[in-house]
Order: C-alpha cells, then sequence, then structure tokens
C-alpha cells in the first residue's frame, strides 16, 4: 500500500538514495494501475519536414503508438544550439493541440477548437517561447483531442472493456516522447520536465509520477490535489472518464504518490478558484507532500503557487513555470 510506504518515508532518515526504494514501487504501482508495462516504450519517429523561423528550428515529427494511433508532434528549438539542451514535452488543454501551442503569437489569444467555429481565449505560442529561451520543446498533439478523435472519453470507455485505461493510452505516447528525446544528441537526458494546462496538468504529473527519466514537472490548473476529495465535493462531470483510474484510491491518492517520489522537482499552479481542483484538496496534498520533500533534504523542490484565479494558463503561470525549470533542471 502507498500509504503504508508513506509513512515509511516520513519515518526514514533524509537522503534520496534512502527514499528511492519507495519511489520505484510508487512507479511500479501506478503503472500497474494504468494497465502499463514497467519496461520503457520503444519508438520509432517519422520526420515530415524542418522548417527555420526566427531562429528557431521547427521540424514536423509523428510516430506510432498503441492500436496504430499515429502521434503527430512538433520538436521546436534554437537553430543553432550549443551542447545538448534541456528539454520539455509540452501538453495541451482538451481544446488545444500542438499548433496552438507553437503559434508565433505568444500570449493570450484567440483561438477556434478543431471541427468548431467559435473562438476562445487562451495561451499561445507557448513551447515556440520556451524554445525561443534555450529548451527544446515537444509540443504533441494528446490521444482523443482534436483531430485524433473519437474523442478521449469515448476511447476510455471502449479501453475499459478491455482491461486497459484511457490515460494508460495517453501516458503511453508521453512515455514515446520521453524515450525519443532522450536519445537525441541535442538533449541532455537527464533535464527533460513535462508541463501542461488542464488535461495536459494531469498527464504531466502522472508522466512524471511514472517515468524516471522525467526529471522535473510543472502541471498547471491540472486537477491535482486529492482525488478522494473532488469525488466528494468537487464537480464531479467537470473531469471526463480517463480522469478516473480504476482502483486507485485502494492503493493511495495523489499525495501520496507524490510524497513517494520526493524528492523530485516538482510544481503546482493552483488557483484558489480552479474548478478542476478544489483548494481544500490541494491543501490536503500539500499537507502530505511537503513534509515528504523536508525529510528528504530539499524542500525547494516542491512548489505551489495558490494565488486567486481560475482555470487557465496565464503569462504569471507561464513566467512561474519557466522560473521552476530554470532552477531544478
Amino acid at each position: 500500500m502507498i500509504r503504508t510506504i508513506l509513512l515509511t518515508i516520513l519515518l526514514a532518515a533524509s537522503g534520496s538514495a534512502q527514499i528511492e526504494p519507495f519511489a520505484a514501487v510508487a512507479r511500479n504501482t501506478f503503472l500497474d494501475l494504468l494497465k502499463l508495462p514497467a519496461e520503457h516504450p520503444q519508438v520509432q519517429v517519422l520526420s515530415h519536414g524542418t522548417r527555420t523561423e526566427d531562429g528557431l528550428r521547427i521540424e514536423d515529427i509523428s510516430w506510432t503508438s498503441l492500436d496504430g494511433e499515429v502521434v503527430p508532434a512538433y520538436i521546436v528549438m534554437p537553430e543553432n544550439p550549443s551542447g545538448r539542451l534541456p528539454a520539455i514535452v509540452c501538453l495541451h488543454g482538451s481544446s488545444g493541440s500542438r499548433e496552438s501551442m507553437v503559434t508565433k503569437e505568444f500570449g493570450p489569444g484567440e483561438w477556434a477548437r478543431y471541427g468548431r467555429e467559435e473562438t476562445h481565449t487562451r495561451m499561445l505560442g507557448w513551447a515556440r517561447e520556451l524554445a525561443r529561451r534555450g529548451y527544446v520543446a515537444l509540443a504533441m498533439t494528446q490521444r482523443g483531442l482534436d483531430r485524433r478523435g473519437p474523442p478521449i472519453n469515448t476511447q476510455s470507455n471502449v479501453l475499459l472493456t478491455q482491461n486497459r485505461t484511457g490515460m494508460g493510452a495517453v501516458l503511453h505516447e508521453i512515455r514515446q516522447a520521453v524515450t525519443y528525446l532522450s536519445r537525441r544528441s541535442d538533449v541532455d537526458p537527464k533535464r527533460i520536465g513535462a508541463t501542461g494546462l488542464s488535461f495536459g496538468g494531469i498527464t504531466s504529473f502522472y508522466i512524471w509520477v511514472i517515468d524516471d527519466r522525467v526529471a522535473a514537472a510543472a502541471p498547471i490548473c491540472g486537477g491535482v490535489g486529492s482525488v478522494a476529495t473532488f469525488a466528494r465535493k468537487g464537480s464531479i462531470s467537470y473531469h471526463g472518464t480517463y480522469w478516473w483510474i480504476p482502483g486507485m484510491l485502494a492503493k493511495g491518492d495523489q499525495a501520496d504518490f507524490a510524497a513517494a517520489i520526493a524528492p523530485k522537482p516538482l510544481m503546482l499552479w493552483a488557483p484558489t478558484e480552479d474548478i478542476a481542483m478544489p483548494k481544500e484538496a490541494v491543501d490536503e496534498f500539500i499537507a502530505k507532500v511537503r513534509p515528504a520533500y523536508e525529510r528528504a533534504g530539499n524542500p525547494g523542490a516542491f512548489v505551489v503557487h495558490q494565488q486567486p484565479g481560475v482555470h487557465s494558463l496565464s503569462p504569471e503561470a507561464f513566467e512561474a513555470m519557466f522560473a521552476f525549470f530554470q532552477k531544478e533542471m
């Protein structure tokens, strides 16, 4: 039980070498919940062309995932890098795509969700901006979103009948992205991070849990806090089938897994009015996780931003995320 492991961590002497076995158990336990193997997945990436714009190199890539799914992504990086660079897997929310993350425009702007004419305001071009600031950004369109139909909730329902999970299928593709980045000659494999908004926030958190190659993660409005508390007090219909992982609470809540992974760097952007997770649940997460980082000897590696605000990737959230990765990777 992860809760028992957490108690052991809290009683253990500090030191990441002593805590690592608990992290391995947490990773393997969560992989089992997701119905995924422990081994890192392989990937064969195809390149569909490269262009240069404003001092950046943008490569259109794709790879084949589970069920013959094709994953489209962009690699955006400085045109003339010096040595191996840190890399960040960039994960959009449910109404975004790889295209919305690499627009030339950076900042809040109007974007039309695939298949709709009306626009909404969202943060545009933020993966490209990370590349402008010296990172290799991998911006991928996640399974069941944008053009990758059917919708993720429909896919999740069907996968459950096959003893699989929608979240597992999504995370398998992100693990493939990490495999690809870790073997690129221009990427430092010890400095690979993950971040994203909403749907991309929860997947960036869970990839941080299950993949030891991910050095740090910064979920933004990702529904991270307490699944148990959200089930009691949250807007239940807000999260689709993919978000609810069968059997999870029999093993531990989100904070139990995060505490077992400490002191690997983690940042949460969790506005107090975020519909994805009540403030009370985030407070519970902090109360469980912070002591684990303190005992591991690196309390500064756990950062939570709670301020008035709603569910969105704001310029302030982006700058907080950037500062976090600059410090921790």
